[in-house]
């Protein structure tokens, strides 16, 4: 047990654990709709794309303005993403490849002419050891904003991703919901970007995801899977990462990167057993 709780002694790494846990729960409900909507490498650009307004933030206002900062330019992306893709003469992907592409570039000159000590290492790989109570707080607001959105908007989302026709004869506003995805797709990101930086955060979103949908099947089993694992994942790798002294963000996403291999493996190893079972048996009375 204090091998568990070693870990969250001291005040930092109390607010790091309570930030992995809002991040073990948002990212994961998140991620399930990133995952139906088949937005993957939409959330990859999107995290990529707040670098420049990380670097804006923290040159201006210093370190309490780096999430802040962060929000604007993640949902400035959300906003130009969303205009640009009503043209239909646009693929989703050249839209999403073209902005996020072109603000990375713009986060990494924009960094680049900071003149600071902070190592940039700490944008793109999380600094889970340096969140500050202000950090804890505009987490904490975010957080609670999106989940509530998410709850609010269920039915409408599910109609809206699996049958987009029908959720529009209903009178469900399909367009305004995409972009309001988009939006939450940006405050996740936000949230994410202590834990895991700007380089890793698709792994949150996707991962526990993905290690859910090996076992569920319908939206609310595989969200509650999601969150599951994403916390197992999240609060592991930091509790690992503080034991075998390495950097957390990395570690983390590891973890549920192994996570997810092994389950698969062993799901997929018996299935397949199973399988050849039932063909040798039916081969045998075959005869």
């Amino acid at each position: 047990m204090n091998w568990l709780l070693d870990p969250f002694q001291s005040d930092f790494s109390q607010r790091a654990g309570l930030i992995c846990i809002m991040v073990g729960v948002l990212a994961p409900v998140v991620g399930t709709w990133v995952s139906l909507r088949r937005l993957a490498y939409l959330g990859d650009a999107m995290s990529h794309s707040v670098l420049g307004g990380v670097a804006l933030g923290f040159a201006w206002f210093g370190t309490n303005a780096v999430l802040p900062g962060a929000l604007v330019a993640g949902v400035f992306m959300a906003l130009t993403i969303h205009y640009l893709s009503q043209n239909r003469r646009l693929s989703n992907d050249s839209v999403i490849a073209v902005v996020g592409s072109g603000m990375f570039a713009f986060g990494v000159i924009a960094l680049n002419s900071i003149d600071s000590t902070v190592s940039v290492s700490h944008f793109l790989f999380g600094q889970l050891l340096t969140v500050t109570t202000t950090d804890l707080y505009i987490t904490l607001v975010l957080t609670v904003l999106a989940l509530a959105f998410v709850w609010w908007r269920f039915p409408d989302l599910t109609f809206s991703t699996f049958d987009r026709d029908h959720a529009t004869q209903i009178g469900i506003r399909v367009q305004r919901l995409d972009a309001a995805m988009l939006v939450l797709l940006a405050v996740c990101v936000v949230v994410c970007l202590n834990t895991v930086g700007i380089a890793l955060t698709v792994s949150l979103l996707i991962t526990p995801t993905a290690t859910s949908r090996l076992f569920f099947n319908n939206v609310v089993s595989i969200t509650r899977g999601a969150i599951a694992f994403g916390l197992v994942e999240v609060l592991g790798g930091f509790v690992a990462a503080y034991h075998l002294n390495l950097p957390p963000g990395p570690t983390i996403t590891l973890g549920a990167t192994l996570t997810f291999i092994v389950l698969y493996a062993l799901r997929f190893a018996r299935s397949e057993r199973t399988y050849v079972h039932h063909t040798h048996e039916h081969h045998d009375h075959s005869h």
